[in-house]
């Protein structure tokens, strides 16, 4: 079978991550898995690794869709589907990008999925108000519905919930099961000494809430001035916030491939998100065996071990930085592995069931 996987601007986030994930993990022969995106960031390093994998990527060459991009974009997807009639399915990983479905089904296509992977949307309401209509279409036009959780699912297919398929962010369980060694090497690569820890990883964007961690970080250095803070990630809002935030302590990370030993060195995770479609990242930091804070934004779901602990974004700083100053006094790292695999959190297990039901259809 030739999945065709379509992901709007592919730079180093959640659903990147997701799908390379799946990419390295294909057992079966008879599964091949190609990319489509709208436009992509050439120094992406989970780009680079799909490329270097071998990965087959398609370009329609468009960094944003306005009124002045929209009538060439069509022509690019139109052309695009024409001359690429021969896959078996098309896995859509955002409802709201137009003409992708109608142009992938009008050219013989006929099993089209959309994939679930968050509960909001940044824009202003008027952007909001364009992206749910032409969500809506797509979503009643689709067949197939995929999601990374129950909350991210009721969000964008709500009259489909019976035919939705939860496909878990899967982690490489050995990959990220803590290891001291890797910690002391890592805790020296970054130059971190004794300190106090705290890592986030995500994209500089509105929705992972940076300016309230940074915040809490300046008023956490009060009461402990050895303390810092590892943020791994790109995005838009990068510069100006390291600008603001210019603090020795503070570590700018960028995007890294090097996730799983960046938390081996730290101590605490932190997720202050506005939303989340389900917050792969404190997935992953569950997997370290790190103690996870993430806001009452963030679906239930993702507490698949006792490590995480839910926090108000809504009340100040305060409540963040006394329940940071409590999980320093226990910073015990154990083996997760065991809830992971039982939560069906594992990826070569998601992976196989998201084959299993390509191959059921």
């Amino acid at each position: 079978m030739k999945i065709l996987h379509y992901i709007p601007g592919f730079n180093t986030g959640g659903i990147e991550s997701v799908f390379l994930n799946w990419y390295k993990n294909l057992e079966n022969s008879d599964i091949t898995f190609e990319l489509l995106v709208r436009n992509y960031n050439p120094d992406s390093p989970m780009l680079k690794e799909y490329l270097n994998m071998g990965g087959i990527l398609h370009t329609l060459d468009t960094p944003a869709l306005n009124p002045k991009t929209m009538f060439a974009f069509r022509k690019k997807v139109s052309l695009f589907f024409k001359t690429h009639r021969d896959y078996d399915f098309v896995h859509m990983h955002v409802a709201d990008d137009p003409f992708i479905l109608n142009s992938a089904r009008k050219n013989g296509i006929k099993e089209i999925g959309v994939h679930a992977h968050t509960t909001g949307y940044n824009e202003s309401y008027k952007q909001q108000g364009l992206k749910k209509m032409i969500r809506d279409h797509n979503v009643n036009k689709a067949n197939h519905y995929f999601s990374c959780s129950h909350e991210a699912a009721e969000w964008m297919f709500p009259q489909y919930l019976n035919r939705v398929q939860i496909i878990h962010n899967g982690i490489d369980t050995v990959e990220y099961e803590f290891d001291l060694e890797k910690r002391n090497q890592y805790r020296d690569i970054l130059k971190i000494g004794n300190a106090l820890v705290l890592v986030h990883v995500g994209r500089f964007s509105e929705v992972k809430n940076h300016i309230f961690l940074l915040e809490v970080f300046e008023e956490l250095k009060k009461n402990i001035p050895n303390v810092k803070l590892l943020l791994v990630g790109d995005g838009d809002l990068l510069p100006e916030i390291a600008s603001k935030f210019n603090d020795e302590n503070i570590h700018y990370l960028g995007a890294r491939l090097d996730v799983p030993e960046i938390l081996q060195a730290a101590d605490i995770f932190l997720l202050p998100s506005k939303f989340e479609g389900l917050g792969m990242s404190a997935i992953e930091s569950q997997g370290a065996g790190l103690p996870t804070l993430v806001s009452n934004r963030v679906p239930l779901e993702v507490k698949v071990t006792d490590l995480v602990e839910f926090i108000s974004i809504d009340n100040g700083v305060e409540p963040w930085v006394n329940q940071i100053m409590e999980c320093q006094n226990s910073l015990v790292r154990e083996s997760t592995t065991h809830e992971l695999l039982t939560a069906h959190y594992d990826i070569k297990q998601t992976t196989r069931d998201l084959c299993q039901y390509y191959k059921d259809i």
